[in-house]
Formats: C-alpha cells, sequence, structure tokens
C-alpha cells in the first residue's frame, strides 16, 4: 500500500472517517464503543490533531464496513469536507500565525460560501506576499528588462497608442484634453456605470463590481481630478490584466496602466502637432503641456517621454526626485547615468552637478523647462539628433 502525504496526512484521515461515519448515521459515541476507545479519542483523531495508529485504522474501517485503503486512498470528499479541510490546513499555516489568528473549529452552522471566502482571502494574502517578497535577483531582472525595452522602444508603445485612438473615436473624442464627462462615456462603453463612495479605505482609489458593471470611487477622487483614478481602473480591464504571476508581470502591467492612461488624456494624434510647434518655436514647456492638457506635471512629463523621441527625434531623459535630493522614478535614451540600488532600480540622491537644479524653493510647483545645456559627464552618443537639444524633464 502507497500512502502520499496528501492522502495519508492526518487531517484528510480524519475527515474521511468521519464523512464515512455520518454517511452511516453513526455518533460518534457508537463508533467508539465499536473499536473500544473513548469518544474524545475519535474526537481528537476526526479533527486531524492525532493520527492514528494501524490497528486502529483496521478496527474503524472494520466498524465502518470499508477496508483500510478506504480510509487512506478513498474517493474524493464532498465539497463541503474538502472546503473544511483546506481552511483548516491554512488556519495551521504561517499566513494566520503571521495575522495572530487562533485555530477555531468550524461549526456546522458556517455557510459554506463563507468559508470559501476565507479560503479565497488567505489565497490572496499568500499571493502578496509572495509578490513581494521576490528575490532580489528576480528583481533586479525585471527591472533591468523592463527599462531595456523602455529604451529599445524610445519608451514609446505602439499598441498602446493604437488602443486608445480607437477607445476615443468609439466615444467621439474630438481630440484636445479629456474632460470628465468624456471619462465617463468610456467607462459607459466599456459597459461600467461611475459611482463614488465615501467609505471606500484610504489606500484605495477604485473598486470593480465586474458582475454588475459598476466602478465605485472615492469621494476623495471627485473631489480632486476623478479622470486619473477613472482610466487607470479601466486601463486594466481594457488591456485585459490578469493577476499578475511573477514580479516581472506586475512591473510590465503597472507600466502599461499608466502608459495608456496618459494616451488617453493626452491624445497622441492631437498633441503632436502642438509639440512639433513648440519644437519650430523653440518653446518646448512641459508647464504648457501640462496647462494644455489639464493633467499634472508629472502625467506631461511622463506623456513627453512616449513622444519625444518618436516624433521630435529629442533623446530624453525623466527623472523624479524627492525634495531629499533622492531619485524616485527615472527613464533614459540618452546615455545619462542614474545611480542604481542592488534591484537595479534608479535610486540614490541626485547631485547638483548632475542635472539642474529645478528650484531653490521648498514648493512643490513644477518649475523646470526645455533646456540647452548639456548635462555633464554625458557621452556624446546620448547627444541630441541633428541639432535638437537635450531635453530634461525633471520633477520635484
Amino acid at each position: 500500500m502507497t500512502m502520499t502525504d496528501a492522502e495519508a496526512d492526518a487531517l484528510t484521515i480524519g475527515r474521511r472517517i468521519r464523512q464515512l461515519r455520518t454517511q452511516r448515521s453513526m455518533t460518534l459515541e457508537e463508533l467508539a464503543t465499536a473499536v473500544d476507545r473513548a469518544p474524545s479519542q475519535l474526537s481528537m483523531i476526526e479533527t486531524g490533531k492525532r493520527e492514528p495508529k494501524l490497528t486502529l485504522l483496521q478496527a474503524i474501517a472494520r466498524a465502518l464496513g470499508v477496508t483500510v485503503d478506504r480510509l487512506l486512498e478513498g474517493e474524493p470528499l464532498d465539497e463541503r469536507s474538502s472546503v473544511e479541510l483546506s481552511l483548516e490546513r491554512a488556519m495551521r499555516g504561517q499566513t494566520f500565525q503571521a495575522l495572530g489568528i487562533e485555530p477555531f473549529r468550524i461549526a456546522k452552522s458556517v455557510p459554506t460560501e463563507a468559508l470559501k471566502v476565507m479560503l479565497a482571502l488567505h489565497e490572496e494574502i499568500g499571493r502578496l506576499r509572495d509578490e513581494r517578497a521576490a528575490t532580489p535577483e528576480e528583481a533586479r531582472r525585471a527591472n533591468v528588462e523592463l527599462r531595456h525595452l523602455m529604451r529599445s522602444q524610445d519608451n514609446y508603445f505602439a499598441e498602446l497608442e493604437t488602443k486608445a485612438a480607437e477607445i476615443l473615436a468609439a466615444v467621439g473624442h474630438p481630440g484636445g484634453p479629456l474632460t470628465q464627462r468624456t471619462a465617463s462615456e468610456i467607462a459607459a462603453h466599456l459597459g461600467f456605470t461611475l459611482h463614488y463612495a465615501p467609505d471606500l479605505p484610504q489606500s484605495t482609489r477604485s473598486v470593480a463590481d465586474l458582475k454588475h458593471g459598476k466602478l465605485y470611487l472615492s469621494t476623495h477622487a471627485q473631489k480632486a481630478d476623478a479622470r486619473n483614478a477613472v482610466l487607470q481602473a479601466l486601463s486594466s480591464r481594457i488591456l485585459g490584466h490578469h493577476e499578475p504571476t511573477s514580479y516581472a508581470e506586475f512591473l510590465r502591467q503597472r507600466v502599461e496602466t499608466n502608459y495608456l492612461t496618459g494616451a488617453l488624456l493626452v491624445p497622441e494624434a492631437h498633441v503632436v502637432g502642438f509639440l512639433t510647434d513648440a519644437k519650430e518655436r523653440r518653446a518646448i514647456s512641459i508647464e504648457d503641456l501640462r496647462d494644455a492638457y489639464s493633467v499634472s506635471y508629472e502625467s506631461a512629463a511622463h506623456r513627453f517621454t512616449n513622444l519625444a523621441t518618436r516624433h521630435l527625434d529629442i533623446p530624453v531623459h525623466f527623472l523624479k526626485v524627492h525634495e531629499s535630493g533622492t531619485i524616485t522614478k527615472a527613464y533614459e535614451n540618452d546615455d545619462v547615468n542614474f545611480p542604481t540600488d542592488r534591484l537595479a532600480r534608479s535610486r540614490g540622491r541626485c547631485a547638483a552637478a548632475s542635472g539642474r537644479v529645478a528650484s531653490s524653493s521648498t514648493s512643490t510647483t513644477a518649475s523646470t523647462r526645455t533646456t540647452s545645456t548639456p548635462t555633464p559627464g554625458t557621452a556624446p552618443t546620448g547627444a541630441p539628433r541633428g541639432s535638437n537639444p537635450p531635453v530634461r524633464a525633471s520633477t520635484r
């Protein structure tokens, strides 16, 4: 007789004994009497707290009218027993222990659906833990691969631009700044209605009810600019994103979602003419782009990096710098070297000599514009093509 761990662990054996006993309308006391054991001892076996010896298993099998093999390798448990078994195993695992949740007795009165919800929450917590526990090497490789992809494409994703153009055409957007009404029309086009809820968790921007086609947003988003929250939630649906299975996939999905949101807020077909005219006048300004499309400075700077090299033939670099001087985001295709951490993310302090200081004020208002001052240390290959000056979109 061969027993695998799954077939022969104490929990599974105990559940099979209880299932067979209840199928025969036999009480715990009756089975205990038949095998000459105390009911409390059999209860410990049925709940998986004690592993029965072979002689006792043989006695239980005879009392239930089955073979020992049936107890160890019998037919699958019914749905309720399988769910209870899975939840009991979960309660003995590290997730419940880390949360400080003591194992509890699963009463018959607890609905099976409630048990399934507990299991689903347990699995989601485990998935998030695994995602955050990506090994340094995995994270380093994912960051390097994504950075190389963005650089090789000049941070331009043609398929996402096409997808944005299709969505905007479907709702009849004429070009120019995207209004809140148009964002609502995009939601309706995708089968969603918008609802603002005052009681969403502070860290939650939106909740999508896929079954009923409702998108719930925090009332904080309504007071500010709700377009970004709406479009980011919808972008994931447009792109058909599923739960990421790796850190690399998580990063790629985040980049795609942010890119498509930017492409909807600042449509390529309209903004290229705006930027081309500004280039001819040597008056490219991230602030002007921000104001023309009613987006944040950071969104305007990101969108500029998508289009500058492809349409204006201008290599660029983008960095977001915390007020402490720490680089938190960066992109380049002009050979500027940013400091990186051990995970190959752009991190470190931005020295005054390596980039023009945006503002000496403590204000968070962006104040950088196009600059024709080359970055010290930049290699010739990073120089702009033709006679175009390098453009730096730095945010503080």
